[in-house]
């Protein structure tokens, strides 16, 4: 039976530990769709939501890369919004990233007065992501960020219209939440990679009585289930396109158990499974890699060789079957 399989590609590396340029994008999402403020989306109970504002803080992210490598980013605290989906991590010596772990929040060091770094909102930039905000991330100097905001409508009645204001404003130093997953990141330039998220936010809201609950503020209660829901219904995840060189796919097809690939310049190709271990190698033949492999959905890394058995690099890839 003849399978087609799509493979999303990271990185093409190059053998130096040259700087790279690495940016990080969340793309906020509603019901599987890019989300719309002030627009009504079906909620997961059947009901409309319209919202209004959403925002939330990320901070002291960890880049696992290069086999066992871990790299902390320079900035500690970002935010993101629905017009700010992107940030510049900084430049690296990392050739393959791996996976990425942040905390969702206000790291408590920066959060209230008794924080080992804190210091007067006043204090900081206007540009600064702990500065002022529209809407306020901010409860005082006692009390500290917020770490998430979200606000809008619902449907209280199940008319389909939305009747009642809801609003969650998240506190507490207990109230941040870790999150650590692997990732693909797309070689955008030879200087330039890039990690595409998104942010579920209708996962974010499972169970959350919206309709009734009016405006919450606080760290324990439903303020403390929404937080947990991070972890719980898995709020972040990385979207099937990343690691999707954007005009530049490679396609693998199989055909009675024979992979194909597309000809790149390489005399001889290795396929190492997510366990390092070399499942295969194969030889370059004419315009085409030909080679019996049983492949299964998952991640590989392929190492490839030119002329002379000269290493050439490697690139890691994500097999699906659509």
């Amino acid at each position: 039976m003849k399978k087609v399989l799509s493979v999303l590609f990271m990185a093409f590396y190059a053998l130096t530990q040259a700087q790279t340029n690495f940016f990080l994008h969340i793309k906020p999402t509603f019901a599987g769709q890019p989300l719309q403020l002030q627009t009504n989306v079906p909620a997961l109970n059947g009901q409309i939501v319209n919202i209004d504002h959403f925002n939330y803080y990320v901070s002291d992210i960890l880049l696992y890369h290069d086999g066992g490598m871990i790299t902390p980013v320079n900035q500690s605290v970002f935010i993101f919004t629905p017009t700010e989906q992107g940030c510049f991590l900084g430049d690296y010596g990392i050739q393959q990233l791996d996976s990425i772990q942040f905390m969702v929040g206000v790291p408590s060091r920066f959060n209230t007065q008794q924080g080992a770094e804190a210091q007067d909102i006043s204090s900081f930039p206007l540009s600064h992501p702990l500065s002022f905000q529209s809407p306020s991330m901010y409860w005082g100097w006692q009390f500290g960020y917020m770490h998430m905001v979200v606000g809008g409508n619902a449907d209280s009645d199940n008319d389909q219209q939305t009747d009642a204001y809801f609003e969650f404003h998240n506190l507490g130093d207990h109230n941040q939440r870790l999150v650590h997953m692997p990732i693909l990141a797309t070689q955008t330039t030879m200087e330039q990679q890039d990690v595409y998220l998104e942010c579920r936010l209708d996962q974010w809201l499972h169970n959350m009585p919206l309709g009734t609950v009016g405006v919450l503020h606080g760290e324990t209660g439903l303020n403390d289930s929404i937080m947990a829901n991070v972890n719980t219904f898995s709020v972040f995840n990385q979207p099937q396109s990343a690691g999707l060189i954007e005009g530049k796919p490679m396609k693998f097809y199989t055909h009675e158990n024979t992979v194909f690939m597309e000809n790149m310049g390489v005399e001889r190709m290795e396929v190492y499974d997510v366990m390092g271990r070399k499942i295969q190698e194969v030889k370059w033949m004419d315009s085409q890699v030909k080679a019996l492999l049983e492949v299964k959905d998952g991640v590989y890394t392929l190492t490839l060789y030119g002329p002379n058995n000269s290493l050439i690099g490697s690139r890691k890839c994500r097999i699906i079957q659509p």
